[in-house]
């Protein structure tokens, strides 16, 4: 009888231990920095309200910390973008050449607290203001 105690707890012993070493070795979920910033790398497809109409633009977004670069994709072609990520407060902007003209594109808007999707608004230059929202793409 004892021999099957010692047993039983030799059994529990081993399978708490292997358990705890599962559960060490278990992946981390990614979680936003220790500033709250959200995760925005990665590719983005835009709607972009115009007074002239609507474009769907794609983002695509690398990131460091606070600090967003990448491009946008549109009509007129692909153009480097900086920007900058203050808690859910995105920035980004970019010099794009429209039929021989220069045009700064600023856009400032929100990041989801799910970092899925965003929104805001865009100063494009003579062409006027606009809304903007854009979707993380799968």
């Amino acid at each position: 009888m004892r021999r099957v105690s010692l047993v039983g707890i030799a059994v529990v012993c081993a399978v708490a231990f292997a358990t705890s070493l599962a559960l060490h070795a278990a992946p981390q979920q990614a979680t936003p920095d220790s500033k709250g910033t959200p995760k925005v790398a990665g590719k983005w497809v835009m709607t972009l309200e115009m007074s002239m109409g609507t474009a769907t633009p794609a983002l695509e977004l690398t990131q460091d910390g606070a600090t967003i670069g990448g491009t946008y994709t549109g009509r007129y072609g692909t153009f480097p973008l900086t920007g900058t990520l203050k808690g859910q407060a995105i920035a980004f902007s970019f010099t794009m050449n429209a039929e021989g003209q220069s045009v700064a594109m600023t856009f400032m808007g929100e990041v989801a607290a799910d970092s899925q999707s965003m929104k805001g608004t865009a100063s494009l230059g003579e062409m006027g203001d606009a809304t903007w929202s854009a979707k993380r793409q799968k």
